[in-house]
This record gives C-alpha cells, sequence and structure tokens, in this order.
C-alpha cells in the first residue's frame, strides 16, 4: 500500500535530532558568558524550549564562588575577579560532564548570599554552562559552542538593579555601590571573552522610533529592544526555515511596528553575520518559527516548554530563536559526523 503524503516510514529510522542527541556517545556541552544581570539565563530558554526540557542540564558557575556574600564584604572581592572563583574544581567537572560522568555541583544561593547543599548533576545530551568566566581559554577545548551576551551598559545596570532589589532582596544603596565598582573589573575580566564566542548578543534600547520620519505614535511594550546578533557564517545541514508574514498589515492602521535585519559584515577581525531585530514580532509568526523548528529536533508538542508569563516577549524571546537555530544546525552537523564516523570503524569521539 502506498505511503500517504505527510506520513513517515514507522521502517525509516528517525533522523530527529532527539533521536540523534540520545545515541551520541557524549553530551553536547555550550557555554554562555556575560555580565551577571546581562540575559544569559534568558538565551538558553529558547534552546530548552526547542529540544525539550528532559534534554538539557544546566550548570552555574555561580556555586564555583569561594566567598559567599558576607564574606566578600569583608575581604572586597568582586566574583568577576577569577581568583575568586575556583575554576580548577569547574575544570574537573567539565572534564568529566564532556566524558558523560555525573558530578556533585556546589550552588550558591542569591537570596540568601550563601551557599546550598552540593547537587548531583546528571549529563544530559545537552549540557548548558553559564557564567562570569565561562569561556576562559583554558576551558573553550571542551565546548561545542559558545555565546557571548554583551548587553548595554544602561540596560544591563537596569536590569541587575530589578533582580538583585525586587527578586533577590539587596539592599538597593548597596546594589548601586557594586554596579560602580563592577564597571571597570567587567572590562579587564570578562568583556574579553566575546572574542571566543560563535555567536554574539547584543542589547541595546529600540530604536523604531528614530526610522519614523516624525517620530512612532505607537508605544512599545517594555520587552522590546534592539538586538543585534552577530553569528559566525557556516552552512549547516539544516532544512528552509521560514517566517509568515503578512503583507496586508502594512497597510493597516493597526500594523505592528518591526524590523528585521541581516547584514553580512565583520566584527573583531572575522566574518559574520549581523541579524538586527527590534519592535514587536506578532504571535502567529513565531509560533510558525517554532514549530518548524520543533520539527527539525523532533519535539512532540506535548512536551514542549510553554513559554509562562515571565517569559520574554517581543524582540528578545524572537532573539532565543535567532540563537538556538544555528547552535542547533551546529550540533546536527556534528552528530551526523560522529555517525559517519562510527559506520567507517573510527572511534567516537569521546575525548575528541
Amino acid at each position: 500500500m502506498p505511503q500517504a503524503r505527510g506520513q513517515s516510514d514507522p521502517t525509516t529510522p528517525r533522523r530527529d535530532l532527539r533521536t540523534l542527541l540520545r545515541r551520541a556517545d557524549r553530551p553536547i556541552l555550550m557555554a554562555v558568558a556575560g555580565d551577571s544581570g546581562s540575559g544569559k539565563t534568558t538565551y538558553t530558554h529558547g534552546i530548552r524550549r526547542l529540544l525539550g526540557a528532559d534534554m538539557v542540564s544546566y550548570i552555574s558557575l555561580d556555586g564555583y564562588h569561594k566567598e559567599d556574600r558576607a564574606t566578600r564584604r569583608k575581604t572586597g572581592r568582586l566574583p568577576l575577579d577569577p581568583r575568586a572563583n575556583d575554576l580548577k574544581l569547574f575544570k574537573t567537572h567539565l572534564q568529566a560532564l564532556r566524558a558523560g560522568a555525573a558530578v556533585e555541583v556546589p550552588i550558591y544561593n542569591h537570596a540568601t548570599g550563601c551557599f546550598d547543599e552540593p547537587r548531583i548533576i546528571e549529563p544530559r545530551p545537552v549540557i548548558i554552562i553559564e557564567g562570569l568566566h565561562a569561556l576562559y581559554p583554558n576551558f573553550l577545548p571542551y565546548y561545542d559552542f559558545t555565546l557571548f551576551v554583551d548587553t548595554d551598559r544602561e540596560i544591563k545596570w537596569r536590569w541587575k538593579f530589578e533582580r538583585d532589589v525586587h527578586q533577590r532582596g539587596h539592599d538597593p544603596d548597596e546594589v548601586r555601590r557594586e554596579m560602580q565598582r563592577r564597571e571597570i573589573a567587567y572590562l579587564r575580566w570578562i568583556d574579553f571573552q566575546k572574542t571566543h564566542a560563535d555567536v554574539i548578543v547584543k542589547i541595546h534600547e529600540s530604536e523604531l522610533s528614530t526610522l519614523a520620519p516624525e517620530g512612532s505614535d505607537q508605544s512599545l511594550p517594555d520587552s522590546c529592544y534592539h538586538m543585534e546578533v552577530l553569528v559566525s557564517p557556516t552552512s549547516p545541514p539544516l532544512p528552509g526555515l521560514y517566517m509568515p508574514v503578512d503583507f496586508n498589515a502594512l497597510t493597516r492602521r493597526d500594523a505592528l511596528p518591526f524590523m528585521l535585519a541581516n547584514i553580512p559584515s565583520t566584527y573583531l577581525g572575522r566574518r559574520i553575520n549581523a541579524v538586527h531585530v527590534d519592535g514587536i514580532i506578532p504571535q502567529e509568526a513565531m509560533r510558525q518559527l517554532e514549530r518548524g523548528m520543533m520539527q527539525y529536533t523532533g519535539l512532540d508538542v506535548d512536551l514542549a516548554v510553554s513559554p509562562t508569563g515571565d517569559e520574554p516577549l517581543a524582540t528578545l524571546r524572537f532573539t532565543q530563536l535567532v540563537v538556538a537555530w544555528p547552535f542547533l544546525g551546529h550540533v546536527g552537523a556534528l552528530l551526523r559526523q560522529w555517525e559517519e564516523e562510527a559506520a567507517d570503524g573510527q572511534a567516537l569521539p569521546r575525548d575528541a
């Protein structure tokens, strides 16, 4: 009986990304670096949503601080100083995770400023590591993909103040003083890591009003920013992915303000594609993009991580997809390469 259009052949082995990840000999490691409060976690949520929470483990480098908050007040040391962190222990854990072993990760509690009991982290197919020093050169050989979040100073300060004061209960004056001390430390110990990143996310205030002849008459939600995503160009074997645009909306009074541009360029001496996003992305367009990405990863809709009230909207959420897509393509190419090497009788890349 002929196979109906749109139906997969049940005798054909599945080749979606989730299936390939489960077969892999070792986990895929992704590292995300950037300043505290820059939005690092925001951009890994998109990957978790598209692959499924069951496929992703997280590790925060905050647990590797050597001092709790009370001790730092006495010593005056900032966690941005690499010497204030047990990076040797982290490297040992990184080596173990890459080999597929579980590790006992120290946990820093931002609400109390103290360390909680360590937690056993079992390596899932994808391990995402976030932290101030995640892209230091001695860690790079263990990663498969790297991301740096480079948020404008004013936005970063606003986000950090909101998080530390209203979510973590810190003293406002103390937060202001620490933010001022951190600026030189950031330039000295953190900023250079973006030279090692496969993708750099820059976050600016929205600039849409500057494009209107007499200014925009439509207010934007607080979650709208001018997102600049610098992607190292590659040619992963990705399927076509299309975002629907209602061309009729261009003539309507209720048209949403929106800008999307892709500009091949250079940055820090290397070729990049600069993707610019600003404004309000229609929800249906984002849903269709996500469905297309989930079809590639093989995620069942029932396993998808649904956005909550705390999820970023508009440009922030759209940028999650812009960041996730090259990562998924890179992972897909790597996994298929491993399968071909295994089929040819070569050793699998546990220690590659």
